[in-house]
């Protein structure tokens, strides 16, 4: 599977490979968890800094009626007022971006996020010998992309401080097969909850940034 490194990239909401509504609207929760497989993550900082990683896992929730959802039953709280912005799916529904292999060039700053962590090790050395588990699940993600609750409303099509982008290399995208794509229960919903035997984590095959296999 080809891999593209990170590139000097203008964070203009008109960039041709950003995310633009279209392209989520175009498909239900379930459809776009598989369908943001491949796609990469960008942060800029104030300071005009870029990171980006390719989003190699994923969790689909569907919305009110998903037991698992924080939307289940239609609440709707400050936390998850997100999930009921426009550019939705399913109504209330999101997807939860899970872990992404850090490109190249993004490698270093990641650390330094990583590092600046009140709970972080002081050892940098685990970080240099395997930067694929620098954003490998939910919260290192956010640790290493400095996503915190402020920016919990941002609009991902719109914002210059994160945003999605088609991943492609002078022009060639990145094409995700299905064969390559594995359906999984999702992770940390109780045995006892009924949706938690639905197959809806989606991650890339053998990718050693997937949080769990």
């Amino acid at each position: 599977m080809k891999r593209s490194h990170a590139k000097k990239t203008k964070s203009d909401p008109s960039n041709t490979k950003r995310l633009q509504q279209e392209f989520f609207t175009q498909y239900s929760t379930i459809e776009l968890a598989k369908n943001l497989l491949g796609k990469l993550l960008c942060r800029q900082f104030d300071n005009g800094v870029q990171i980006k990683g390719m989003i190699v896992e994923t969790e689909a929730y569907i919305g009110p009626e998903d037991h698992a959802s924080y939307t289940f039953g239609g609440r709707r709280t400050v936390a998850n007022e997100p999930m009921y912005m426009t550019a939705r799916q399913d109504y209330g529904g999101a997807v939860l971006i899970r872990a992404v292999e850090p490109m190249v060039d993004s490698i270093d700053k990641m650390i330094e996020l990583r590092l600046r962590h009140p709970k972080a090790s002081s050892n940098s050395q685990q970080f240099k010998s395997k930067p694929y588990l620098l954003a490998n699940g939910p919260s290192k993600l956010c640790i290493a992309f400095n996503i915190d609750q402020f920016m919990n409303r941002k609009n991902i099509i719109t914002d210059h401080s994160i945003w999605l982008e088609h991943n492609d290399d002078d022009n060639d995208p990145l094409e995700i097969k299905p064969e390559n794509i594995v359906e999984s229960t999702r992770i940390g919903i109780s045995s006892k909850n009924p949706w938690s035997n639905r197959l809806l984590r989606f991650y890339l095959r053998q990718n050693r940034s997937v949080s769990k296999f």
